[in-house]
């Protein structure tokens, strides 16, 4: 991916990961600041809880000595109703600079096709370990999910694939086949 970007917004001062709305009807947010600029980035669940995995392992691979493993979530900053730049994500991908020990985030707008990617913002490790904690508590936030099949769980019933829409007390009375 180039390290070019249609706006690059230099070193954020934030970055954070909000989910907006009732489980089940929610959606997810970036939203970045760097001085007087501001992005909303919305995303998908899946595209948080990832970028949020891939933040951790590049913090876990390349660890400095005397930083805290797991910070509290830090609150969200103050944001406005009308960001400088908003888009939804196609395509989101990670670097980092081993000199600088900064990340790069590069986000994509779903609606242009082109292998530019559409913001680029560099952040610190502070920041990376902050952003891991809110985007786990986003994620999380919502309604559980099945183990098996992992897909949400609507109510009590769940016609799970896995059990071919079979619940745990289905099966229970028929017994075993008889030769």
């Amino acid at each position: 991916m180039s390290s070019s970007a249609e706006w690059d917004l230099g070193a954020a001062t934030a970055l954070e990961a909000e989910a907006i709305g009732e489980p089940g009807q929610r959606r997810f947010r970036l939203r970045v600041s760097a001085g007087q600029v501001t992005a909303a980035i919305w995303c998908e669940k899946e595209q948080v809880n990832s970028l949020a995995t891939a933040v951790q392992q590049i913090l876990a691979r390349y660890r400095r000595e005397g930083e805290r493993r797991r910070p509290g979530a830090p609150s969200l900053v103050p944001f406005p109703d009308q960001p400088t730049h908003e888009f939804q994500a196609g395509r989101i991908a990670l670097g980092y600079d081993e000199d600088a020990h900064t990340l790069t985030l590069f986000a994509t707008d779903i609606e242009v096709d082109t292998e530019q990617p559409t913001l680029r913002v560099d952040f610190s490790r502070a920041i990376a370990r902050g952003f891991t904690v809110q985007a786990e508590q986003a994620v999380a936030g919502g309604r559980p999910t099945c183990p098996l099949c992992k897909q949400p769980l609507e109510g009590d019933e769940h016609l799970c694939p896995q059990t071919n829409g079979h619940g745990d007390g289905a099966l229970a009375g028929i017994g075993p086949p008889e030769f």
